[in-house]
């Protein structure tokens, strides 16, 4: 019994310690997007309308994605798309 109970310990742990790098993972990869946004934001580019408008908002969907899991507080989500909509 205890080496089904050990086994079941080991499994919950692999299990628990790769769902914990996917998410580090994930959320170094948004950091590199905010990070990203927040370059583009310190140097204002001149983007072409038609393309730009759906560039914008890509970027808004990615910024409420960010911010619905965490990663964004509010005051940086709303800087970020005060920000972009003022390019539009």
């Amino acid at each position: 019994m205890r080496g089904r109970w050990a086994s079941a310990a080991i499994g919950a742990g692999i299990a628990r310690s790769r769902a914990e790098s996917k998410m580090d993972e994930q959320a170094e990869s948004y950091q590199r997007e905010i990070d990203r946004l927040k370059a583009a934001q310190a140097q204002p580019s001149q983007t072409q309308q038609s393309s730009g408008q759906e560039d914008i908002t890509q970027k808004l969907k990615k910024l409420a994605d960010l911010k619905q899991q965490g990663v964004l507080t509010d005051e940086e989500f709303q800087k970020l798309k005060t920000d972009l909509l003022a390019k539009l």
